[in-house]
This record gives C-alpha cells, structure tokens and sequence, in this order.
C-alpha cells in the first residue's frame, strides 16, 4: 500500500509542474486552430470573419485581363495563368516587343470569396506553439506575422487568434482531464 501512496504522490507532485500539461494543451488546440482560420475562415465565436472584395479576389484567383486562358480542352476558358504586370512598380517591358515581360505570381486560390487568412500559406505554417512565461502558447515564429494577425483582427473588428473558440474551449478541458488521469495511473 506504501508504494501506491508513494507512486501516487509523485503523479500529483508531477502535476504541480504544469509545464507538460500546458504543451499538451496548446499541441492539440494548435491544428484545430489552424484549420478553423486558414481554412473554414472562421473567428472566435465560430462566425465568417468576412469577405474578400472583387479586387482582392483578381489576386487571389489570378483572373486578370491579360491572363492566358486555355484554349481547348475541358478546361477552355479557365485562367492559365495570372499574365503580366502593366502598371506599377513591377511593371517592365520588353523594348522590341512592347509587351510587358514579368509575369505576375499566379496562387491558384479558389473563387470562393470567404475570408480564410490565407493566401501564400506563409502564416498558416508560421503558427507554432511557443513557450511564454506561463506555460505555452500558439504564435508565429516570424513577426510578420503576428503583425498580420492583429491587423486582420482590428480590420474585420473581430477576435480571430486572441481567443479559443467554444469548440477550442472544449478540447483544451478534455485534453487537461486526459492528461491528469493519464498522469494519476
């Protein structure tokens, strides 16, 4: 019986460190996070975040006025590619033809105009659980992209990444009472 208590009491003396808990915690609500933004383009209280306007949506999808189409096929008429910079800071021509010679980054979004905060998938793939001075955290490894993340959030006057949804809520729960009964065997 002195070997149960004793084996119990270092469980729960195991628990006092919440340091593997807190991991624990933060690794399972990481993917569900993740896929709630970047993918269903959801905020906090599980509502669209918003919707891309007809501009962005040029960029997203690369349907511009001089991008090349394909010309037979099943896919006819669909966009090839995103064409060539004409205006701007990116805009070059070529001299002998008169044609604009640097083409623009085709994404290859889809026209679904449902804000998902993700075009390069830069961000997604940036977010990370981090260490904090209270356990751990989901965040980016590259500023840039916290930076994106609270202006998305002042933009659309949401909380998209600074709060768990009610479904996160739930998951971080379970998983905590996983771990502790885990941790009590």
């Amino acid at each position: 019986m002195g070997e149960v208590i004793i084996g119990l009491q270092s469980k729960i003396e195991g628990l006092k460190n919440p340091d593997g808990l807190l991991r624990t915690v933060a690794l399972s609500v990481l993917p569900e996070m993740r896929k709630r933004v970047h993918v269903e383009g959801k905020d906090s209280t599980d509502s669209q975040i918003g919707t891309y306007s007809s501009a962005y949506m040029k960029v997203r999808t690369g349907d511009y006025a001089n991008s090349d189409r394909v010309i037979r096929g099943k896919n006819k008429g669909k966009v090839k590619n995103a064409g060539y910079f004409t205006k701007g800071q990116n805009a070059t021509y070529d001299v002998k033809t008169q044609k604009a010679n640097l083409a623009r980054p085709n994404y290859r979004r889809g026209s679904d105009t449902k804000v998902i905060l993700s075009l390069t998938s830069q961000m997604e793939n940036d977010m990370s659980v981090m260490a904090t001075s209270d356990g751990y955290g989901i965040g980016y490894n590259n500023p840039f992209n916290l930076k994106k993340a609270l202006w998305n959030e002042e933009r659309y006057k949401k909380k998209i990444l600074s709060a768990l949804s009610q479904g996160e809520v739930e998951l971080v729960i379970t998983v905590a009472e996983n771990y502790i009964e885990e941790n009590l065997k």
